[in-house]
């Protein structure tokens, strides 16, 4: 039977999106890869049965991005301009290439170990149309990965069209092979489907309780482009909303370009937004109207949008999201920004109970950051920790851990 870890550090964790709560001196306390116990470092006894462990940092939840496209790392923040041209003439001939294993074996390894030296241990990955490049990813997989394959039945290039799911008996398979906990049934957006079929991919997310992961109101052109698409829907949301997709397990990205309907109509239907700062701003989608999401009360969490988003680190998602809104005047703390990355991204991907917070029952799944120094504040401290450019936030975690065990980079000694 294995013994029990005491490990004491500085301890965050959120406690929801105003409050967290801070042990400057703390202990955290593991079994069988699971949070038993936190609190005060003087409120544990001597044990025999447990080893004891000290880290010269703070440590916080593992980071959720719930919304990222693992095929579009290897160029992430590259070919910025506007959202179609940069998806027509850029991204989908590089996610072409995902038909070979080879390269999706490749790309799939740097990706998670990539995000995982960032902090990331779970998350929502877009894959190309590929059922093997799915496959692969679900192989290589470090942390708790939701996948789904783009389906892009029309309005795309033929390599990419002829690899997709055309009908929804043809997504089911791949459902009940990844299962419902880790496969997210992902219609591309809109210009990419038929009506027909995303009725048919609602009906199976309604029948199954699946997870669904598309994309909502990014850029002006293609809004235009859907309107013109699909004349009969009083908007975007409505296009999704009468094919069955929006549902509390829906997962949206973007959502930059809303009206007062579509906002009430994302409320009715309880699904989750994936805000995206960082990607709004690199291809100059607008920003999203954040005022307008908290007083329709809508749910969010954020995420990195890689390869649009220049960095998956979410340290520089919450660093954009901060500075972003705060220069647009909208209030935003330090607090929300680990929150939206944490939990509420555990809230999101349904692993409420399982991650985002370091709380006793769940998963030990956490990150080592540098320790706070001086006088300052944590809140100072912690915003200070947000600053520097995206290859420096990538690499400030010092270490991160899954299930009790340090996974990434070397273990602290």
């Amino acid at each position: 039977m294995s013994k029990t870890l005491l490990i004491r550090a500085s301890l965050l964790t959120p406690l929801d999106a105003n409050r967290w709560q801070y042990i400057s001196d703390g202990g955290l306390l593991i079994k069988a890869g699971r949070i038993v116990d936190v609190d005060r470092i003087e409120q544990f006894a001597d044990g025999r049965d447990r080893n004891t462990l000290e880290l010269d940092g703070l440590l916080v939840p593992g980071f959720a991005d719930v919304h990222i496209h693992w095929v579009q790392h290897h160029v992430r923040g590259r070919f910025q301009t506007d959202l179609m041209e940069w998806l027509r003439e850029h991204i989908w001939p590089e996610e072409a290439g995902f038909e070979h294993a080879g390269l999706a074996h490749g790309h799939a390894r740097a990706f998670f170990s990539d995000t995982l030296r960032a902090g990331t241990t779970l998350g929502m990955a877009y894959s190309s149309p590929h059922d093997d490049a799915l496959r692969i990813a679900a192989e290589h997989a470090r942390g708790d990965w939701i996948l789904g394959n783009a389906i892009m039945e029309k309005s795309a290039p033929e390599p990419l069209r002829r690899a997709s799911p055309d009908n929804a008996d043809a997504v089911a398979p791949l459902l009940e092979e990844l299962g419902t906990a880790h496969y997210a049934i992902t219609p591309r957006f809109a210009l990419n489907c038929s009506a027909r079929l995303m009725g048919e991919l609602g009906e199976l997310a309604q029948r199954t309780g699946a997870f669904v992961q598309t994309h909502l109101s990014e850029s002006p052109q293609e809004i235009r482009e859907v309107h013109e698409a699909f004349p009969e829907a009083r908007d975007y949301t409505d296009v999704y909303d009468r094919a069955g997709l929006l549902t509390p397990r829906t997962v949206l990205g973007h959502c930059i370009h809303l009206s007062q309907r579509e906002y009430h109509t994302l409320a009715q239907r309880r699904s989750w937004i994936a805000h995206c700062p960082s990607s709004n701003e690199a291809l100059d989608s607008g920003r999203m109207n954040l005022e307008a999401i908290r007083r329709h009360r809508l749910r969010f969490a954020l995420a990195s949008d890689v390869g649009a988003g220049p960095s998956h680190s979410m340290l520089h998602v919450m660093q954009r999201f901060v500075d972003q809104h705060r220069a647009a005047g909208v209030p935003v703390t330090p607090e929300e920004a680990l929150y939206r990355a944490t939990q509420a991204g555990a809230d999101c991907l349904g692993r409420g109970r399982e991650a985002g917070s370091l709380t006793a029952g769940k998963r030990a799944d956490f990150v080592l950051l540098p320790r706070p120094a001086g006088k300052a504040g944590i809140e100072d401290w912690f915003e200070e920790l947000l600053r520097g450019d995206a290859a420096d936030l990538e690499r400030r975690p010092l270490q991160t851990w899954l299930g009790g065990t340090p996974v990434s980079p070397d273990p602290v000694t």
